[in-house]
């Protein structure tokens, strides 16, 4: 009996980004603190949305992709 040949994720039914991002939230998971707490703030997505009117632009509202809600810019973070 011969191995199947292409990838895995094909053969559970699943795209590659659904694969990668399960990884990523397992690895994420089983960190220990403080590098933890680094890998979940990387995690969170924001866009900003600005409304145009008048060919002028309106107050930009950063909005966190998981919840819907508006949210306050992170600082950005260094790495050492």
């Amino acid at each position: 009996m011969s191995a199947p040949t292409g990838a895995f994720y094909r053969a559970a039914g699943m795209s590659f980004l659904r694969y990668a991002n399960i990884s990523a939230d397992l690895l994420r998971n089983v960190l220990k603190e403080p590098f933890k707490a680094k890998a979940q703030n990387r995690q969170i997505i924001a866009y900003r949305s600005s409304p145009y009117a008048d060919g002028k632009q309106g107050k930009q509202t950063i909005m966190d992709i998981k919840t819907g809600m508006p949210t306050k810019p992170q600082a950005p973070t260094t790495s050492s």
